[in-house]
């Protein structure tokens, strides 16, 4: 057997494998995403034509939301209750 054949066959079968490690390391599992938190402001907005006068005229409303935690959790802590002993 020639050296040079031999050399082709190692060289195919290292290329082989460098091409099946790389086509593995994609195919790992992305981490998942976390849902975006609903926004706390909001802008809605209306426009209307005054018929007497033919003025135009703009309702905006603006809403903010002030919850910043889950209604159900964050309780805070009990603190321990301390009684101070009396002198008699």
């Amino acid at each position: 057997m020639k050296a040079s054949l031999l050399f082709c066959i190692v060289l195919g079968v290292f290329t082989a494998h460098i091409g099946v490690f790389m086509l593995l390391s994609h195919l790992r599992p992305q981490p998942k995403l976390t849902p975006h938190p609903k926004d706390s402001f909001s802008v809605k907005a209306a426009s209307f034509t005054d018929s007497h006068t033919g003025e135009k005229m703009i309702y905006e409303e603006f809403t903010v939301s002030t919850r910043l935690a889950p209604p159900d959790g964050l309780q805070p802590p009990e603190k321990p209750r301390v009684e101070i002993p009396r002198n008699p």
